[in-house]
């Protein structure tokens, strides 16, 4: 059974950690792609304001060969990069454990990545692995893969769940919040009232179609949890979640 993990690891440990300053609030985020080459992260979108520097620090940086603007959309900029064959860090990591990508953002301070995993084993060999290379690896959430005809019984609409997957990748949903429902309605073109309704009825219709629907499921993977137990959240072996 496929498992999917979303991970966050420190910005200054990712090579791409340093596309960004400090004082911005800009999010760099990945392309999804059906995967056809051996590059985990092929494409990239960056904000449009800002642009020519962050592509002076993509050609700077060590681990990229080619870094060229493919498309303009939104006030942002897709790009296309080429990796070295050897990659240090979490980018290794992936690949060792056969894992894919299938969602990531990147702000000043940090970077979630969402991936696919071909089993648990192969996710606790990507765990080990970070560790082994220095990587602070924080697990954010963990449940085991469903089928498509699955994820469209939740019956979100496409702009409900672009906003559910917004405001989780900007940090809505941490304590204390990373961002506010001004800045995901300034993110989106949405005014903050319409932000507020869509995300309330989006999170009520998922809650519906999952955990009031499986009521009564008890077993780990519903719940999130890794069977093991050091790959679970919160330090007194409780998942904070």
């Amino acid at each position: 059974m496929s498992v999917i993990a979303t991970v966050a690891i420190p910005a200054a440990e990712f090579p791409l950690g340093s596309l960004l300053e400090p004082d911005t609030n800009a999010t760099v985020t990945v392309e999804t792609t059906v995967p056809t080459s051996e590059d985990v992260i092929p494409y990239l979108w960056i904000p449009d304001d800002g642009a020519d520097e962050i592509l002076e620090r993509l050609e700077a940086e060590p681990s990229v060969t080619s870094v060229s603007v493919v498309d303009a959309m939104d006030d942002h900029v897709l790009v296309k990069i080429g990796w070295k064959q050897q990659i240090n860090g979490v980018l290794e990591s992936v690949e060792q454990s056969d894992a894919i990508v299938t969602s990531a953002a990147g702000t000043h301070d940090r970077w979630t990545f969402r991936l696919r995993f071909p089993s648990y084993e192969d996710l606790s060999t990507f765990y080990t692995d970070c560790l082994e290379r220095d990587v602070s690896i924080e697990l954010i959430q963990l449940h085991e893969a469903i089928s498509p005809d699955s994820e469209l019984r939740f019956g979100l609409t496409a702009a409900q769940r672009k906003l559910i997957v917004a405001a989780y990748e900007a940090g809505y949903f941490d304590v204390p919040r990373r961002t506010t429902l001004v800045e995901l309605g300034e993110r989106l073109d949405v005014s903050d009232s319409a932000v507020s309704q869509r995300l309330r009825r989006g999170l009520a219709t998922l809650i519906n179609s999952t955990i009031v629907v499986g009521t009564g499921t008890d077993d780990s993977a519903a719940e999130g949890r890794s069977p093991n137990p050091g790959l679970n959240a919160g330090a007194d072996g409780r998942d904070d979640r």
